[in-house]
């Protein structure tokens, strides 16, 4: 949080299971650093690609193929220039055989979702002010699960994922700071 406000992210989900927080001081505009948030693609984080491809070799062993995709994250709030949330829901636990939900029509829809045996996650990048023309650029992971059962799964399997998780997301604030400054 800063400043006093609750972030979107918070208003969206305001007692996740888990929530972890990496952030990265840039000298850059506001302006520079938004765009470069905003037109982030996946392959700028060249090294999260090899965690990837650990997971999907991990799900043809138990399964016999591959990690089926992911739903994409869908849109959930926005404050252009500060902060942009985005919110995906399903059970990446299982490994190839989770039934995901492909998307959500909006916050409300996100926010009321509570089908037993799922977890729901927002993902958020937040500009703030830090002085002399430089911010720092803060992304956040927040995950609820709907059940107590998911609740375990999800605690279980974020043990064994959350460093790889943490390193993705410090790959993409880099990868966001070099396109900042050299935009």
């Amino acid at each position: 949080m800063t400043t006093g406000h609750l972030t979107l992210a918070h208003r969206l989900m305001p007692a996740p299971d888990v929530a972890e927080r990496h952030s990265i001081v840039i000298k850059a505009s506001r302006d520079r650093v938004w765009d470069a948030v905003s037109n982030m693609k996946a392959t700028d984080i060249r090294l999260a690609k090899p965690l990837f491809a650990v997971r999907d070799l991990l799900s043809r062993v138990r399964n016999g193929h591959p990690q089926r995709d992911l739903p994409d994250f869908t849109p959930l709030a926005e404050d252009p220039g500060r902060e942009v949330v985005q919110g995906v829901i399903g059970q990446w636990w299982r490994l190839g055989r989770a039934e995901n939900v492909a998307s959500v029509d909006g916050p409300d829809a996100f926010r009321a979702f509570d089908r037993p045996g799922y977890a729901k996650a927002t993902f958020s990048f937040l500009l703030e002010d830090v002085s002399d023309g430089r911010i720092r650029l803060v992304t956040e992971t927040r995950v609820q699960a709907t059940s107590p059962d998911a609740r375990r799964a999800f605690l279980r399997y974020w043990v064994v994922i959350r460093l790889g998780s943490g390193f993705v997301r410090r790959a993409m604030l880099a990868a966001i700071r070099a396109r900042a400054l050299s935009s």
